[in-house]
């Protein structure tokens, strides 16, 4: 199993974001491999390199397949417009 498999498991398993000692220690367990400085730190890279994984602030990693979807412009402008015909607001154009 690839590093980056791995850890994307433990993550999908713990189902909230981890600290990152905890994460490492977790994937390493699941690769079957003893902690060392060498590893740990391959691993850190990895995940740093790889898109499914995000950086959350204060050590804790996650997935970004949790982060709420973003919403495009063009669905936003069809957002606003909706609103604004259901409250009556319309922008005049000048000119």
């Amino acid at each position: 199993m690839q590093v980056t498999e791995a850890a994307y498991l433990v993550l999908k398993e713990h189902g909230e974001p981890m600290e990152v000692q905890d994460f490492l220690d977790e994937t390493l367990r699941k690769l079957g491999m003893d902690r060392e400085p060498k590893q740990a730190a391959k691993i850190y890279t990895d995940i740093n390199l790889d898109v499914r994984f995000q950086y959350r602030g204060n050590a804790m990693w996650g997935l970004k397949e949790w982060l709420p979807k973003a919403v495009s412009r063009s669905s936003q402008r069809s957002q606003e417009t909706a609103i604004d015909e259901v409250t009556g607001d319309a922008e005049e154009d000048e000119g």
